[in-house]
């Protein structure tokens, strides 16, 4: 059996810690290339209730796969072909999931498999929940069909994920581990998030302030901070900050930004992207994504 060298393959969301790979991101990817029928065999440290892998072969509809025990196997056909294996869903609240991660130990297979090569920079998205894809269709998560991942296949780039359930940039949100600030520079308490290429990053956070109470006082605190870490952790890439979809901190949003000159403020309260008791649907997300790309000209 060939041993897989998983840096090669392994998306922006998993961290090296131990010798292993570690994530804590719905829609964590391996990227693949195969040229001949081949079994692929993913090994995780231990036994994750619920877990559910998605997979697609050269870009089309994703299929549900599940693991046996610690182990998902993939029977690969015939022929060159390119493979995307996503991590769609477990049972594990997100502090533990944050904390201890799940683990990937080796990726075998009888015959070589070929990294994607990607020659184009990653497009980051960083945000809470919505940008996760989670809770898209009743409680199940669809990263595969979330506006990151729409707009990343729209414009041909690979996807770096930033994105936690119930976090933001105040004490209100519901969630604060990882904090916001955390997230960008970690992928668990002690994992280093490893850096990518990238010159476009939209960041969609502000709704879980809103939603638990943070005031305009303490939120444009948080946001100006947030900002400065932004900067510093992507240096020279283009910024685009969406305004949470309920309208709230418009204006705040506005006024911070105008402290820099690198940021882009887009006003998302017109999306018709509801967010009143419920995530995003599949059709919001795709409007999501087309008011995004029509932002970048494409």
């Amino acid at each position: 059996m060939e041993q897989i060298d998983l840096e090669k393959i392994l998306s922006p969301e998993w961290g090296k810690a131990d010798g292993d790979f570690v994530t804590s991101q719905y829609g964590a990817q391996l990227n693949f290339i195969s040229h001949q029928a081949d079994t692929v065999v993913v090994t995780l440290s231990q036994v994750y209730p619920g877990l559910q892998w998605l997979w697609s072969i050269d870009q089309h509809d994703f299929q549900v796969v599940l693991p046996i025990d610690n182990q998902l196997r993939l029977d690969l056909p015939a022929g060159t072909h390119r493979h995307q294996i996503v991590l769609q869903n477990l049972t594990m609240g997100q502090i533990a999931l944050w904390q201890q991660g799940v683990r990937l130990m080796s990726v075998t297979s009888q015959h070589a498999l070929e990294p994607v090569g990607f020659q184009k920079p990653y497009v980051t998205f960083v945000g809470d929940s919505i940008t996760a894809g989670e809770c898209m269709d009743g409680l199940q998560h669809h990263p595969e069909l979330s506006f990151p991942q729409l707009v990343a296949q729209a414009l041909q780039r690979p996807l770096a994920r930033i994105a936690y359930g119930g976090t933001g940039l105040t004490s209100h949100a519901p969630f604060q581990e990882p904090s916001a600030i955390e997230a960008l520079w970690k992928i668990g308490e002690t994992i280093a998030r490893p850096r990518v290429q990238t010159d476009l990053v939209v960041v969609n956070y502000g709704l879980n302030d809103a939603n638990y109470g943070a005031n305009r006082q303490e939120f444009a605190f948080g946001l100006r901070v947030y900002l400065l870490e932004l900067i510093k952790r992507f240096h020279q890439a283009r910024f685009i900050l969406l305004t949470p979809y309920n309208g709230a901190f418009v204006d705040i949003f506005k006024t911070e930004a105008q402290r820099f000159d690198c940021f882009e403020v887009v006003d998302t309260s017109d999306w018709q992207v509801y967010v009143t008791g419920r995530h995003p649907n599949l059709v919001e997300h795709q409007r999501a994504a087309h008011n995004i790309l029509n932002l970048l000209e494409v």
